[in-house]
């Protein structure tokens, strides 16, 4: 008798998992049916701040910028290092 009152909540549950899927998925931008170029989802591929498809960044420059950021990763990691060594 417990398994009848249970089985159509778990039909339910069951359902309710790959609907809610889909409708997060849809409010993303990922479903509808639309191809990649077209969802203009958060992960649609767009370009930041003033950079337009004709003016994007060389690879020269992208690894100018990557070596910028790793030597601040050096310095504010030296920082920390100098700031946590207790004094003698």
């Amino acid at each position: 008798m417990l398994a009848a009152n249970l089985s159509p909540l778990l039909l339910v549950l069951l359902l309710a998992c790959p609907l809610m899927m889909i409708f997060m998925m849809r409010g993303h931008g990922h479903g509808g049916g639309q191809s990649e170029g077209q969802a203009g989802g958060c992960h649609s591929g767009t370009l930041s701040g003033s950079e337009t498809a004709n003016d994007r960044p060389s690879l020269e420059e992208l690894r100018a910028r990557v070596e910028d950021l790793d030597a601040q990763i050096r310095a504010r990691e030296a920082e920390d290092a100098e700031r946590l060594t207790p004094a003698r």
